[in-house]
């Protein structure tokens, strides 16, 4: 059964609670929709980061729903009757297995599998930026999950709210699912490298002076094809428009695979040059042995791979169905392996239209299902900590659980 998607741009929270109540209680007139829904989803922008207690009793009270996670974020999204729109809050009411979700947080630590609990398999999270060595929690939180699968992303920096049973600043909160609660999806990112993948040989906290034993900021230039520049500061500003481009592509080799950032590859902003040390400056804290590759940012690219993960859920989705009637099973009125809702998460640097590219391209991937998502400060996939990505799950219908 689908999941209920409501959504509402009304700046008054007393009014945009009526309007989430009202779609909430048309949609469950459909009969292809949830009957008992016991965990909600919630994603607000920056008007409300100061009503969050209001906000979670007003939700419980009027929609009888006790569990919510959530938080407030640079942008939020959700799926209507034409298309994927921008809003200011959005909402996804779930249906689960009551041993099959935990909600977690500082106050709530994740507990251990047990007769009422059957353990994490997968954790959407919503996290902290002023949170310190956010990265190294997250890793930590995919090391007790079972499918190693940390996904969601980054609450707005200047408010730091989450929510999680209730309101939260600082750490790290969400959900936790079973492996009963059947996923597809991953990450997009979809950059163009702009040089080969290089060894950092010297830096010093988060910046990167030697790369190959060779001036990194020398490197750079070398691969964004600029000329090497005297340390004349007019002749540096001309550069800035490139550099605002660069992302970076951070990895440990396969020696160091035992080491805990070696979770595969992870994207870093640029923020920095010293023209005068000859180095470049990240946003990571860096250490010898680690590779390094530049890369820009194109909005071509990042649709392309979004597209294809796109793909890959809607084939898998089809391989399901095609596995299910093999076995000799009836489909399911609404069908075998179709979608009860979606969630995407994108770094809240696509504006504008690129922002409404991604939305109309997962829309005409997925089609019409109840879809809420958020631009953030940080994605996480695959216990890692990303940047300038995109983040797709879908909650897939399995009738063989």
């Amino acid at each position: 059964m689908r999941f209920l998607c409501a959504h509402s741009s009304l700046p008054a929270w007393p009014q945009a609670l009526q309007a989430l109540v009202s779609q909430v209680a048309a949609a469950r007139a459909r009969a292809d929709t949830i009957t008992r829904p016991n965990v909600g989803l919630v994603y607000a922008d920056s008007r409300f980061a100061g009503i969050g207690e209001q906000m979670l009793q007003g939700l419980r009270e009027r929609l009888g729903v006790a569990h919510w996670v959530g938080g407030i974020v640079p942008g939020v999204f959700a799926s209507t009757a034409r298309d994927i729109e921008p809003c200011g809050v959005a909402i996804m009411l779930l249906q689960l297995a009551p041993r099959d979700f935990r909600v977690f947080s500082g106050l709530q630590p994740l507990p251990q599998a047990s007769r009422a609990w059957r353990g994490a398999h997968s954790l959407l999270a919503h996290g902290d930026a002023e949170q310190a060595e956010l990265d190294e929690l997250v890793a930590e939180l995919g090391a007790r999950s079972a499918a190693g699968d940390v996904w969601g992303g980054v609450v707005t920096p200047r408010s730091g709210v989450h929510f999680a049973d209730a309101v939260l600043r600082g750490g790290v909160s969400g959900l936790a699912l079973s492996s009963r609660v059947s996923l597809l999806g991953g990450l997009s990112q979809g950059l163009q490298p702009v040089g080969p993948a290089r060894t950092v040989t010297r830096c010093t906290d988060n910046v990167v002076y030697a790369l190959d034993g060779r001036p990194a900021l020398g490197a750079l230039l070398e691969d964004l094809g600029q000329p090497r520049r005297s340390r004349e500061h007019e002749q540096w500003r001309e550069l800035v428009p490139s550099l605002r481009e660069v992302v970076v592509g951070l990895s440990w080799p396969a020696q160091h695979a035992q080491l805990p950032r070696a979770a595969g590859s992870v994207l870093r902003g640029l923020i920095g040059i010293d023209p005068g040390g000859q180095g470049v400056a990240l946003a990571a804290d860096l250490q010898p042995g680690m590779q390094l590759r530049f890369c820009r940012r194109r909005q071509h690219e990042s649709l392309r791979d979004l597209l294809r993960l796109c793909t890959d859920v809607r084939d898998e989705l089809e391989q399901r169905r095609e596995a299910y009637l093999a076995a000799g099973h009836a489909l399911p009125p609404e069908g075998s392996g179709s979608v009860r809702g979606a969630v995407f998460v994108t770094c809240a640097a696509r504006r504008d239209e690129a922002l409404r590219a991604e939305l109309r391209l997962v829309r005409s991937q997925l089609g019409d299902v109840p879809l809420v998502g958020f631009q953030s400060a940080g994605e996480f996939s695959g216990s890692s900590l990303q940047a300038y990505s995109s983040v797709l799950r879908v909650f897939a219908r399995d009738p063989q659980m």
